[in-house]
């Protein structure tokens, strides 16, 4: 799985809905935002590359209908999971697969959880989450992670890492850090809209504080990250870096959406055969990126085309994109589906029966 013995994996969590309005053939559709929104809740764990951002394989894929959960693992959770709730499940699974390097889980703000904040580092997973601006101790005395991030920005704390691209445009990314401790007591759901306070011991945390400005040194952007990793093992300007390979993980449920997968306008008839089917498109995603870094005669060569294969029309300066390559190879898949099925001849014999004008002269 990789390289080297030290190196870091990224489990990178993430969700996503699947509408399927139109489709009334799927009886097993959920409801998903609101009564008219209905299909499926996705949620996917992409191991990525802690050097440099490399996505490698889905380890974990769950697809929630409205009477089971389709799932990769042995045992699916249930339906009433929450997102939250899925994620110590996943970590104990990935575990489990000795992938043969330290783990590292980003996961964004939806599950900034003190209850489980707590349950995690008991267990000892290592995670970076985006945050809210919570109540936490810092240096001893009560504040918000908001103005922990401002003094720290007022002290000029903040040191210019790296340039980025900020909605496409160039930008340079500001890290620091500070410790603070989460103190407060979680607060647990009993039903009918109550909670109830769940204490539980301080847990020391690192803020990871990353801003990205313009040249002229506006704030475009600030992303809180609490983080229990060992400064030994990422600083924080690593550790910032990590979060931002999270876009991996949403590159790649875009596709599945669009690119010529189409995703939304599937017509398998349940949840159970569009898993199937997303796991090859996943597949397809994670190829497609591994062949994109390959600079061989070869692989260029197969790049262009798929898309050819794609009919994209491309910018001079960016011919070859992902979104073409993986169209392109959809196109690829479905005609040799149809040569394994007919073969050429026979498949040339009914272009000069029917369409002469289309057949190939041999």
């Amino acid at each position: 799985m990789v390289d080297h013995p030290g190196d870091i994996l990224l489990a990178v969590h993430d969700w996503s809905t699947l509408s399927f309005g139109g489709h009334d053939s799927k009886k097993d559709r959920a409801t998903l935002t609101h009564a008219k929104d209905v299909g499926y809740d996705l949620a996917t764990v992409l191991i990525v590359r802690g050097s440099d951002g490399a996505p490698i394989a889905p380890v974990s894929v769950s697809l929630t209908a409205a009477n089971v959960a389709h799932s990769t693992h042995d045992e699916a959770p249930s339906i009433d999971t929450c997102h939250v709730d899925q994620v110590l499940p996943n970590m104990q699974y990935i575990s489990d697969l000795n992938l043969g390097a330290t783990v590292v889980h980003v996961i964004d703000r939806e599950l900034d959880s003190v209850g489980h904040w707590r349950q995690w580092s008991a267990d000892g997973y290592l995670a970076v989450v985006r945050a809210d601006s919570r109540i936490v101790l810092h240096q001893g005395e009560k504040t918000t992670l908001e103005a922990v991030a401002d003094q720290l920005r007022s002290t000029n704390a903040l040191k210019d890492t790296r340039e980025v691209l900020y909605h496409g445009r160039k930008a340079r990314q500001f890290v620091a850090e500070a410790e603070v401790v989460l103190y407060r007591p979680a607060k647990r759901h009993i039903g009918d809209g109550k909670k109830i306070d769940v204490p539980g011991p301080p847990l020391p945390l690192r803020l990871i504080v990353s801003e990205v400005r313009d040249f002229n040194g506006r704030l475009l952007a600030r992303w809180l990250l609490l983080t229990n990793v060992p400064v030994g093992l990422a600083d924080a300007a690593m550790t910032a870096l990590w979060y931002y390979f999270r876009w991996r993980i949403e590159s790649m449920h875009k596709l599945i959406k669009s690119a010529g997968w189409q995703l939304e306008s599937w017509l398998q008839h349940n949840g159970h055969r569009i898993l199937i089917k997303l796991l090859l498109a996943f597949g397809a995603c994670v190829s497609v990126w591994a062949l994109e870094g390959k600079p061989d005669a070869g692989s260029e060569a197969f790049k262009k085309l798929l898309m050819q294969l794609s009919g994209r029309r491309t910018k001079r300066i960016k011919p070859i994109t992902t979104s073409g390559m993986v169209a392109g190879l959809w196109v690829l898949q479905a005609a040799l589906c149809l040569l394994a099925r007919h073969g050429p001849e026979q498949l040339n014999a009914m272009l000069q029966h029917y369409l002469p004008l289309f057949a190939i002269i041999i």
